[in-house]
């Protein structure tokens, strides 16, 4: 009897414990019925909310489940990089000399060196209008000019050795490589690391002519096997790896264009910093005797030892906190690769992505736990990284008080990568978010500010699922428009 009694009590508690666990509202009950849906029962899904004034569970559907999140991961990467190296963090680049200035003849017998800090700033598109990118360099020759020099008896030395010169983080596929997105950080970022290929068409399905590469990279040979399409869409994709010169670029381009640019990533930032510099110091009048280089080159003798240097004119990057606002709400995946650099650059002397990702996991151990975080780079475009939606929202409850953080995050209906989410519903302007898209990813995270006047965070999180993402975005559009009116 007594016995039977421990049963009873035991069951009735196991079921009054799950019945009380399990939140009871609108958020929730959408959230379970998505579950039941054909295209994505068998899909793992991590979704997790909570109220930040009371900091009790509104939703919980598989919670600590870790998948990978894509861009979604960069918010780990922003936070971490508002905490470690602060919002008004800046790069610093410099212009350094060796051997010295002769004021009379205004020569400098010596080189002139380019000293990277990481910057994913210069010459970026994100902030410089169209035909402006390369204005930075002509100031730098100006300055170089009004200090009083006219002859450089040396050459251009680019030095983006304090990020070593890993290329690209590890995790990242071969069908990345080469593309736009698929750029890797550099201790001498110039351009956002891209190259512009530029392409004439003629009728359908015909080979296409690849006519110029800008800026030009001395021995960059691309193999062209792109053909002309009826498609509009910009279907090609290269393939190459860092500090390799040989690549191919494979698919198709729109038929008939006389003009067509295709995006890639750089195989050698550094190389082409030293060669628009060294230009731009020739057109200002400044004339160097030797072709430009790299610090990468030089090492390649292993008797090379750097001179004593000089410093001339030190650069300074836009804050911080301007560089998070465009990394999460244009998803810049150079960018979040850059801080996530320079956070192993600040803590330990050097920038690496592994080790970035090191230094973040032990920051976040220690304040909210790391459970459900494998973080492999910076920007989510590993397939190695994942993150547990209860991770992200226990994230997001940390950073509340960061008006930075929140800022840099999209808005459903109005800016950003959530502008097009939820427009003219009961969630347009109430939901912030980063965004995450790859092949059969998707997910957002961020806050909530409901129309009753609560404050949310939010994660969610779905893989595999057997249908078009748009279906994805229109049900993760439910859940949204749900929490803005709970």
């Amino acid at each position: 009897m007594r016995y039977a009694f421990i049963y009873f009590f035991l069951l009735t508690c196991h079921l009054g414990i799950g019945q009380i666990a399990l939140p009871k509202n609108d958020v929730q009950a959408y959230a379970e019925k998505l579950r039941s849906f054909e295209a994505i029962e068998q899909a793992p899904f991590s979704f997790y909310v909570k109220d930040l004034s009371n900091d009790s569970v509104i939703a919980n559907i598989n919670g600590q489940m870790s998948i990978p999140a894509a861009s979604v991961m960069k918010l780990v990467t922003t936070a971490s990089a508002l905490k470690i190296l602060g919002s008004k963090h800046q790069f610093k680049t410099k212009l350094k000399y060796s051997g010295y200035i002769d004021t009379t003849t205004h020569t400098l017998h010596g080189n002139l060196y380019i000293i990277g800090a990481g910057d994913p700033t210069l010459g970026s598109k994100y902030y410089n209008e169209v035909g402006t990118a390369e204005n930075f360099l002509y100031q730098w020759a100006d300055t170089v000019k009004t200090l009083g020099i006219q002859q450089i008896e040396g050459t251009v030395i680019a030095d983006g050795s304090i990020y070593h010169y890993d290329g690209v983080p590890t995790g990242w596929t071969w069908g990345d490589l080469g593309n736009y997105y698929g750029a890797g950080p550099n201790g001498l970022t110039i351009f956002d690391n891209l190259v512009q290929l530029e392409f004439k068409t003629g009728a359908e399905k015909t080979l296409t002519e690849l006519t110029c590469t800008m800026p030009y990279i001395p021995g960059f040979f691309i193999k062209n096997n792109v053909s002309a399409a009826k498609s509009n869409r910009d279907n090609a994709y290269v393939f190459g790896a860092p500090y390799s010169f040989d690549w191919f670029v494979n698919g198709s381009i729109p038929r008939n264009k006389e003009s067509f640019i295709v995006k890639a990533a750089n195989p050698d930032p550094e190389l082409t910093f030293a060669i628009a510099f060294d230009y731009a110091l020739n057109q200002t009048g400044i004339h160097t005797d030797f072709n430009p280089t790299t610090n990468r080159q030089l090492e390649k003798d292993s008797s090379y030892q750097k001179p004593k240097l000089t410093s001339l004119y030190t650069h300074y990057s836009p804050s911080l906190s301007s560089i998070i606002d465009l990394t999460n709400q244009r998803s810049v995946n150079l960018f979040a690769e850059h801080l996530l650099c320079e956070i192993s650059n600040k803590r330990s002397g050097f920038g690496s992505t592994h080790n970035g990702a090191l230094i973040c996991k032990a920051y976040w151990k220690s304040k909210i736990g790391t459970t459900g975080l494998l973080m492999a780079d910076g920007s989510g475009l590993s397939r190695s990284n994942a993150v547990s939606a209860k991770f992200l929202v226990e994230l997001l409850n940390y950073m509340k008080g960061s008006q930075s953080l929140k800022n840099s995050l999209a808005i459903s209906g109005k800016k950003g990568t959530m502008a097009s989410i939820a427009r003219n519903t009961s969630a347009h302007g109430r939901v912030y978010g980063k965004s995450g898209t790859m092949n059969k990813i998707k997910a957002y995270a961020g806050y909530v500010d409901t129309k009753t006047g609560k404050k949310l965070a939010y994660a969610m999180i779905i893989n595999n699922y057997d249908c078009p993402t748009s279906k994805i975005k229109t049900y993760f559009q439910n859940l949204m428009i749900k929490m803005a009116e709970y």
